[in-house]
């Protein structure tokens, strides 16, 4: 078969949708198949760039025309099926001779104006709107994204969920000691981390201030892992240096690191160097760092968004609190912090059950069939 992925950034930027693409095209091309990814540019550059991973061709191309270089492309390839990712191209592929398989990650709605804080709240759910309808055929990677797209796209489209998939061959548990080694921390100190962007939306904020008390304590650690997100806005700072900021003004700039975003060996020895991963993300479609944790077997501190409540199974593979509610994220942490080594022990136990029904290998198989759907239609 022939696939074309369609995808506003890839390879080798990083990101959740960017790593999803990557690992659902090197699988499809471990099964024979030709597939191509393009992409937009991360630089302005003016020429087209060619990389190959992993068996998978990408084309990165300028952000001027990457819309239109995109549906000509796809008119040249003439695959069997479009998978497309992209926002930005998404108008001119609503009339395709190949199949197109519209895949939605998330839907921000109402909830744009906490997670892009920029931006205002009609505009981009008026914008969002535009972008996503007009397909026949979509996948979400979680129920909470097919009842927000539902309402969008109304009923006459087909919604199948295909959950986002996590490799058990690179994250599962390890011995610990590479984090704590790599930013200096004892042994015994309680870890907190954080992996994602550095964003507000992420919860990157959240997760410093409900961190505070624990810090002043002095046996605990926060660590961020994850690109830093420099927009200010509204007279705001922006997330990074707004915790900056702070951590210095309490004293407790030596309790707080940043690692830049790391490679999948190096990420999955973070995981298990942690106590606890937090994401109180504002909306999240499926929460992938949750997931890569949890088959790490650490669990997770999340608020009640989106699919996190998918993820995490309440007092069993972490904890899930009310959106918004920093106090509720702490006393989490301390519930974490100060539970006996036979529960820590249990919910290490849960999580690695809990990822195992996430293997790649299973949610490929799930793709196929929706494929195989499209593609009978």
């Amino acid at each position: 078969m022939r696939i074309l992925h369609v995808s506003d950034n890839s390879y080798p930027n990083i990101g959740g949708v960017e790593r999803v693409v990557h690992e659902i095209s090197k699988r499809q091309v471990e099964l024979g198949h030709e597939v191509v990814v393009i992409s937009q540019l991360e630089t302005f550059s003016k020429s087209v760039l060619k990389i190959e991973k992993d068996g998978v061709r990408y084309l990165k191309v300028p952000r001027a025309i990457f819309p239109i270089y995109s549906r000509t492309f796809a008119l040249s390839f003439s695959p069997d099926l479009i998978h497309l990712n992209s926002y930005l191209s998404s108008p001119l592929f609503t009339k395709s001779n190949a199949p197109v398989l519209r895949h939605i990650h998330d839907v921000y709605g109402e909830l744009s104006k906490n997670y892009f804080s920029f931006i205002n709240t009609n505009l981009m759910s008026t914008l969002e709107r535009f972008l996503v309808k007009g397909f026949g055929y979509y996948i979400v990677p979680s129920y909470s994204t097919f009842k927000k797209l539902r309402k969008i796209v109304g009923t006459k489209a087909q919604i199948w969920i295909v959950p986002n998939g996590v490799d058990l061959k690179i994250f599962h548990p390890r011995e610990r000691g590479w984090l704590r080694k790599r930013i200096g921390v004892d042994r015994k100190d309680f870890v907190i981390g954080f992996v994602g962007r550095i964003a507000i939306g992420k919860g990157a904020l959240d997760t410093f201030k409900a961190s505070v008390p624990l810090l002043k304590e002095g046996n605990a650690q926060l660590v961020y892992i994850g690109p830093k997100d420099t927009v200010s806005t509204s007279g705001q700072r922006s997330a990074f240096s707004a915790i900056k900021y702070l951590s210095e003004k309490l004293g407790l700039k030596n309790k707080v690191f940043y690692l830049p975003p790391l490679r999948d060996e190096e990420l999955a020895c973070a995981y298990c160097d942690l106590d606890v991963l937090v994401l109180p993300s504002v909306s999240e479609g499926f929460g992938l760092t949750v997931l890569e944790a949890a088959a790490c077997g650490t669990p997770s501190i999340v608020y009640d968004s989106g699919s996190l409540c998918e993820l995490v199974e309440n007092e069993k593979t972490g904890y899930i609190v009310p959106r918004g509610d920093v106090n509720s994220l702490t006393h989490a942490l301390r519930k974490m912090k100060e539970c006996e080594n036979s529960e820590k022990q249990m919910m290490r136990n849960c999580c690695l059950k809990k990822a195992f029904l996430y293997d790649w290998k299973n949610v490929i198989e799930r793709l196929f069939n929706v494929y195989a759907s499209v593609l009978k239609r």
